[in-house]
């Protein structure tokens, strides 16, 4: 099944005299924190003088752009506060942030993750007026007033709009803002091996079907990837996974011809960038988590993305590419 995502039209910014303090709260993950920042744009589009402040792990803070779209990122390093929950040096950061935070003294702060972290951290920053996207949990709906946003199949990043206005009206922009690009086109496809968990990967093997017949077309392929991904040995593939952080990634992603991959987070960053995407997706709903924007073909084989073919996926792929330029065949 292929499926196009097109966004609404751009908000043209509105003049206002409000010049508020607004809170952002999104913890994790990449892909999570891009569609936020669709949102999240607009609402800048809207109020362009607002300081915005977004709560964010520090391994995701390359996705957000610290220049246009907020003014100031403060770091909450979870992951090692469940590594050492009763440390002491823990209670001490947590506490250090969330004071820092209540001496902002937000006007408005919004959970866009609904989780009890990231509740506690909009209940403690002392927003005078606190929004929470509606969960399950029912302590996240006890910390802090919510909005039901997500009803019927509605894609995250309308979700996270609907929760913006219910404060102030903005609409979702064609464009995210995203960190500036410090590299020239490299002509180059994209394949990301990877995935947040193993349920969404493709195996091995399908990515070097794929690769092997894209190096047979004439393509530039580049795998990238995580130091837990597999890599792609396959003849004239540049291979990349492991070997570099997020900000290069981005680079790589924001330059290239075409982006392919499971659902994942760099899928998401190919879409906001405005490279067009060919993202394979298993058991999670694609009407709510796929890459946002236009250019973005959805395949869904079953429940296991790895039945998907490689053909398929090539054929998807031609779409952008202009088809094949010589008769081939797929090979094992």
């Amino acid at each position: 099944m292929a499926l196009d995502a097109r966004p609404m039209a751009q908000c043209p910014p509105k003049r206002t005299s409000m010049k508020p303090k607004i809170l952002v709260v999104r913890f994790s993950a990449m892909g999570d924190c891009i569609m936020a920042a669709w949102a999240l744009t607009g609402l800048r589009n809207t109020i362009p003088q607002a300081h915005i402040t977004w709560a964010i792990q520090d391994r995701f803070a390359p996705v957000i752009d610290r220049s246009r779209l907020v003014d100031e990122v403060v770091f909450a390093d979870t992951e090692h506060w469940k590594r050492h929950r009763s440390a002491p040096t823990t209670w001490l950061a947590q506490f250090r942030m969330f004071s820092a935070l209540r001496r902002e003294h937000f006007d408005v702060g919004f959970d866009l993750q609904g989780q009890v972290k990231t509740a506690l951290c909009l209940r403690l920053s002392g927003a005078k007026k606190r929004l929470s996207i509606l969960t399950t949990d029912g302590l996240s709906q006890r910390l802090n007033p919510t909005h039901d946003c997500l009803l019927g199949s509605v894609h995250e990043v309308e979700a996270a709009s609907r929760l913006l206005n219910a404060w102030h009206e903005c609409r979702i922009p064609i464009r995210p803002l995203m960190p500036p690009v410090h590299e020239a086109p490299n002509h180059q496809i994209i394949i990301q091996t990877g995935s947040g968990h193993p349920h969404k990967k493709l195996s091995s093997q399908r990515w070097h079907q794929v690769a092997k017949e894209l190096i047979y077309q004439g393509h530039k392929v580049t795998a990238i990837g995580g130091s837990g991904d597999d890599p792609i040995y396959t003849e004239g593939v540049t291979n990349l996974v492991g070997q570099i952080n997020l900000e290069r990634a981005l680079n790589l992603v924001a330059n290239s011809r075409l982006h392919i991959s499971a659902d994942t987070g760099t899928a998401h960053a190919a879409s906001a960038y405005g490279v067009p995407t060919v993202t394979v997706f298993g058991k999670t709903d694609p009407r709510r988590y796929r890459p946002f924007g236009e250019n973005v073909t959805i395949l869904r084989p079953g429940p296991e993305p790895d039945q998907i073919t490689a053909d398929e996926i090539i054929r998807s792929a031609e779409r952008y590419l202009g088809g094949r330029p010589s008769a081939s065949s797929l090979v094992d």
